[in-house]
């Protein structure tokens, strides 16, 4: 059964009590997958609601000539499959594994169900949806309205925000992305994100000498917006 704490830390599980969050531990069932592997294929049907017990995963749009775009990034706590529940269409988008993930799967009629007994499920569900939607939105500006320099800045913002921790000499970014999933991540190509990754080192906002890259002057990152 899926651990009962990390229920609990899925925003639209907080209000529940621990007699309902046990309820849902008991209709949950676990899989693993490992590093870089597909959980779900656009264009899939699915009635599955996800969520993230272990791990990252990014969420990805291919187009017809091959190009991966990563449309946002899900962590531990974080949830997907969503839209399927209603009208039970196809997959809008690729989930791919970034690190080794443990995810919960429930059911698309325990779902519904869960709507229609908790009105305040539904009413955080809506609210988790919304800030999904201004991140969306504030990535999606990110990518066309600033030159490249500024966008590998955003995304480092964005990851730090997402995935940050504090250490001694700055904010250290516990997700390690390739310079080609940072890249599909803001319309930009690898060879351009090496180039602004050497350029904020030689300036130094930030530290590269760890597997971990550290962010050690924000405030020199969002001048650069």
């Amino acid at each position: 059964m899926i651990d009962v704490a990390l229920v609990r830390r899925v925003p639209i599980f907080t209000d529940f009590s621990d007699e309902e969050v046990a309820a849902i531990c008991s209709t949950v069932t676990e899989r693993q997958y490992g590093r870089h592997e597909f959980i779900v294929r656009e264009s899939d049907s699915g009635d599955v609601f996800y969520l993230i017990a272990r791990g990252s995963v990014a969420v990805c749009h291919t187009a017809p000539d091959g190009h991966e775009t990563i449309l946002s990034i899900l962590k531990e706590g974080d949830f997907f499959g969503e839209m399927a529940m209603f009208d039970s269409s196809l997959r809008s988008a690729s989930i791919k594994t970034l690190t080794e993930v443990d995810v919960g799967l429930i059911q698309q009629d325990t779902f519904l169900a869960m709507l229609e007994q908790h009105p305040r499920f539904a009413r955080q569900f809506v609210v988790v949806l919304a800030e999904r939607l201004r991140v969306a939105n504030r990535l999606v500006a990110t990518t066309t309205s600033q030159d490249a320099r500024a966008r590998v800045a955003s995304l480092l913002l964005y990851l730090a925000e997402r995935f940050g921790e504090p250490i001694d000499n700055g904010t250290r970014i516990t997700l390690r992305l390739t310079h080609q999933e940072m890249a599909n991540m803001i319309g930009t190509t690898r060879e351009t994100v090496n180039r602004a990754l050497n350029r904020f080192w030689d300036e130094h906002l930030v530290d590269r000498r760890s597997p971990l890259l550290v962010l050690t002057d924000l405030a020199g990152l969002r001048a650069l917006l």
